[in-house]
């Protein structure tokens, strides 16, 4: 036998045995060197499980502060895990409730610094790259600003 039957067989009994446990199909007969493979019905665990950490309400209703969070653009750039919040650009918000300060420890983590964060972040920490919100109603800040502090 030829080196290359011989691993044709070997590879063909490694698709055989993977086969069997899984919705992977990889040869009909021990003898074939082409494996065909199907592609399972049903999308990998990972890409559907939830998140285990679940900060906020996934269903959270319009004008509160999640989907203030969201539809003002501030997951584009920030993370709260068990979100669509997802930005990788800015800091994790996930548990900055919790923090004892924030703006990289200037300021303390209180629902106003928030706010004021918030509205104008260039007037709390000189040359931070967020973009300032202070257009936004206060009534949306306060609520956004509220949202974080609960995050613990």
């Amino acid at each position: 036998m030829s080196a290359n039957v011989g691993l044709s067989v070997l590879v063909g009994c490694a698709f055989l045995l993977l086969a069997k446990g899984s919705n992977w199909a990889a040869a009909e007969e021990l003898g074939h060197q082409r494996a065909k493979v199907i592609e399972p019905s049903i999308a990998p665990a990972a890409l559907i499980a939830p998140q285990l950490e679940d900060p906020a309400a996934p269903q959270d209703p319009p004008g509160t502060g999640l989907s203030l969070f969201l539809r003002n653009g501030c997951g584009a750039c920030h993370t709260i895990r068990g979100t669509e919040a997802r930005g990788t650009i800015g800091p994790d918000l996930s548990h900055i409730g919790s923090r004892t300060a924030i703006g990289a420890g200037i300021l303390p983590n209180s629902e106003e610094a928030i706010a004021r964060f918030i509205a104008r972040p260039d007037l709390q920490k000189p040359g931070v790259k967020m973009p300032a919100f202070d257009m936004l109603p206060q009534t949306e800040i306060q609520t956004i600003a509220r949202y974080l502090k609960a995050l613990q």
